[in-house]
Order: structure tokens, then sequence, then C-alpha cells
């Protein structure tokens, strides 16, 4: 029984060495995805267009970290791209394996009624499983997962993602303490099934309520609003 128990325990110890934490590092690379952009101008109203936004919040967020991490945008003006485009530049992206990347994706919401407002997260549907592999995956990702099964992956990445939601969640919260906080939802959205790595989408407010649009639309609050995030970011 002592030659068992033995065994177990040195299994699982050399099990922790092997399959360990492939997010347990410092944050190596972050994409920053503008939704929209081009000829799709996303949500709109009036001659307010949801791209335009999402792309000054965006690059005020790239301007925060910049000097500190390698950080991508998908776009970094007004041009169309499709979801596989987004996906692919965030999958080819090298960076440190000692660290891991995340992605996040920039968006501005829209509802029938005008009194909808405030901010929401989103993050893959537990259930939903990532392939990891594609066309346009980078050598550095494979390397990265290469000593865990798919399952094991996702698992890890499911984790990551709601911790780094909950973590922007509550610096949005510090920061716009009487901004309505609408959670941390799951949902079958392409850039975060096809982005293999942690992945989050935030709507930053509802472009449909005054309010909400008065803000969007005010480069002071878009500033804080990146800033927010950005240090979420730097505190994982």
């Amino acid at each position: 029984m002592k030659k068992i128990n033995l065994f177990l325990i040195l299994f699982i110890f050399i099990s922790s060495f092997l399959f360990a934490n492939p997010f347990s590092g410092n944050v190596s690379l972050i994409v920053i995805d503008a939704g929209h952009g081009g000829k799709d101008p996303g949500a709109l109203s009036g001659e307010i267009n949801e791209k335009d936004i999402v792309l000054a919040v965006s690059k005020y967020l790239y301007d925060n970290l910049k000097s500190d991490y390698n950080c991508v945008l998908t776009r970094d003006n007004d041009i169309f791209l499709e979801l596989q485009e987004r996906c692919d530049i965030a999958n080819s992206q090298a960076f440190d394996v000692n660290g891991y990347p995340i992605f996040i994706s920039i968006h501005v919401n829209a509802a029938t009624s005008e009194s909808a407002n405030g901010f929401e997260l989103y993050i893959k549907d537990d259930e939903k499983k990532l392939s990891l592999l594609s066309k346009a995956t980078s050598s550095t990702l494979i390397s990265k997962y290469s000593s865990y099964n798919n399952i094991m992956v996702n698992q890890y990445i499911n984790k990551v993602n709601e911790y780094l939601a909950s973590t922007i969640e509550s610096s949005i919260k510090r920061a716009f303490p009487l901004y309505k906080n609408r959670g941390i939802k799951e949902g079958n959205l392409y850039v975060l099934n096809q982005t293999f790595m942690p992945a989050v989408l935030i709507e930053l407010g509802f472009i449909t309520n005054s309010d909400d649009r008065s803000n969007l639309i005010n480069p002071e609050w878009q500033k804080k609003m990146a800033d927010a995030i950005a240090s979420a970011i730097r505190s994982l």
C-alpha cells in the first residue's frame, strides 16, 4: 500500500510539471480588435457609427499598453475585415511562450428600446470547444499548447476567460461607479470561437440610448474607458 501511495504522489508531482497551467505566466501578447469598419458601420444612430467609436477606444487602449506589452491592432484605420481575418491576425502572432496571449474585441451595443443602457462583456460558451489549429496558427501558439490535449486547453481557456472578463468588469465598475453593469455573458460569437486564446468581447454601451451615446462619442470618456480596460490587463 505504501508503495502504491508513493507511486501516486510521484505521478501527481511529475504531472504538475508536465501539465502546468499554460496561462500561469504574464500576458505576453494583447490583440485589440476594433469591431466592424469600412463598408460595415456596425450599430448606427443618425450619423454616428459604431465603427468610429470602437476604433477610437481601441487606439487609446493600444497607446496605453504598447510601451509595456506586445500589442497588435487588428485594424488601425477605417477598413473592412472579415471575421475570420480578425481571428487569423490574432492566431498568427508570435509571442513569448513564457507568457500567454489574450484577445480583446471592442464593440458598441444597440437595442430596439431606447432605455437599454450600460456595458456588458462576452466570453465563449464553456461548452464550445476551440479547434486550436488553422492555416494561420503561429508556430508559437502550436508550441504553447503542444503538451496538452484539446480538452485540457479548452478547460484552461474557459477559466482564464472568466478571470479576464471579471477583472475587466471590476475595473470598469471602479472607473464608472454609476454606469449600469449588465454583467458577463456567454455568447456564440465568431471571434470568441475562432481565436485560440483567452478572449473577451466588450460592449461599451448602447448607441441607441441618449446618455450612453453622449458618453460613447466623448473622447475623454473613450480614453477613460480604455484606461480602465488597460488597468485590468496590467493587473493580470
